[in-house]
């Protein structure tokens, strides 16, 4: 599998929290074991996402911000709708 071009892009990768800044926004990551927590600041979206650690999305994605989005929509569908009904009530 070839590396992903992270090219124009800031990525951060060594600590519990994570920082990807590119074109698109900003997206931070605070990691656990079991959970990471994406806060997105970015033209696709304005809120957090919850996805499990092992998944590895925001590398598969390129380090891309709307791939992520995308990845996440196919990977956790409707859970992720789930889960902010939840937090809401």
């Amino acid at each position: 599998m070839a590396e992903p071009t992270t090219h124009g892009k800031v990525v951060s990768e060594k600590h519990t929290i994570k920082i990807l800044a590119e074109r698109n926004g900003l997206l931070l990551s605070l990691t656990t074991k079991t959970y990471s927590y994406l806060v997105f600041v970015s033209k696709p979206l304005v809120g957090i996402r919850r996805i499990v650690t092992r998944d590895r999305i925001v590398a598969k994605a390129g380090y891309d911000i709307p791939r992520v989005l995308a990845l996440i929509s196919e990977g956790y569908g409707s859970r992720s709708s789930r889960d902010e009904r939840e937090n809401r009530q």
